[in-house]
């Protein structure tokens, strides 16, 4: 099989699995970051008005469908641009160097690509476990157009480019640096004698300790823009939030 086929498939598969442990949670944080809930009182609300532990699950759909068509757009352009970058540059000594640099870059420029295709899911996401909505998906998203038009649509797509463009870049350095580090490893216990090598629970643990550091890391970046992207999408007037600084400035104002 296509070696980039079966990437794929193993990407859609463990995202989906991904999505389904952690929907649950980002129900409840798109529940804390419209409301100004406390965990509890979130959770609780979920229960009570959409109908049981069901609830955590509402919105889930789009997500579930779109998981690996997002996941390919999002390396097919990281590659693309990647390649495009090292092929015009002049010496395999500058390709070298600028390596880290064009990783960077070519995430950057692959969040940003996801950026207008997740936009309108997470719309219909953000509604649906937010608000009091009953239906299918597609109806929601045919509401939105109904009500709002395209501007409906895309809403809270500034905050979403501040969310992902730059972590993006962050997240494909960090994967390839790992990357590397894991393959220094490698050489390093080859090279070593019988009985004192290097074992690979040591080299799986140091790559993830280091990705969950990063994750963190960019979330504490990241979050703000998030709770004013969730806060711009729940929000079914559009006078109410008439930029993402209006929407910052007020979130300032009423919960400060």
């Amino acid at each position: 099989m296509n070696p980039i086929l079966c990437d794929f498939i193993a990407g859609s598969f463990g995202g989906a699995c991904g999505l389904l442990v952690g929907h649950p949670m980002d129900t409840i944080k798109a529940w804390q970051q419209n409301s100004n809930y406390g965990m509890g009182n979130a959770m609780y609300n979920i229960i009570i008005r959409n109908n049981g532990l069901k609830g955590f699950y509402r919105g889930m759909y789009f997500p579930l469908l779109s998981n690996g068509a997002l996941n390919s757009v999002v390396f097919a352009v990281y590659g693309a641009q990647l390649r495009y970058l090292q092929k015009h540059t002049r010496s395999d000594r500058l390709r070298k160097a600028y390596w880290r640099k064009h990783v960077f870059i070519a995430g950057s420029v692959a969040g940003l690509a996801q950026v207008f295709l997740a936009c309108p899911i997470e719309v219909v996401k953000v509604r649906l476990q937010t608000l009091s909505f009953i239906g299918h998906p597609w109806a929601c998203l045919k509401d939105i157009f109904r009500r709002e038009g395209m501007a409906g649509i895309y809403r809270g797509i500034t905050p979403m480019m501040f969310r992902d463009v730059f972590p993006y870049g962050v997240y494909m350095y960090v994967y390839e640096y790992m990357l590397e580090i894991e393959r220094r490893l490698h050489r390093l216990n080859n090279e070593r004698a019988a009985g004192a090598s290097i074992g690979g629970a040591l080299q799986a643990s140091l790559i993830a300790t280091a990705g969950a550091v990063a994750g963190i890391a960019s979330w504490l970046f990241i979050v703000p823009f998030d709770v004013v992207k969730t806060v711009m999408q729940a929000e079914t007037d559009p006078t109410v939030h008439k930029s993402m600084m209006h929407c910052f400035r007020s979130l300032i104002k009423v919960r400060v």
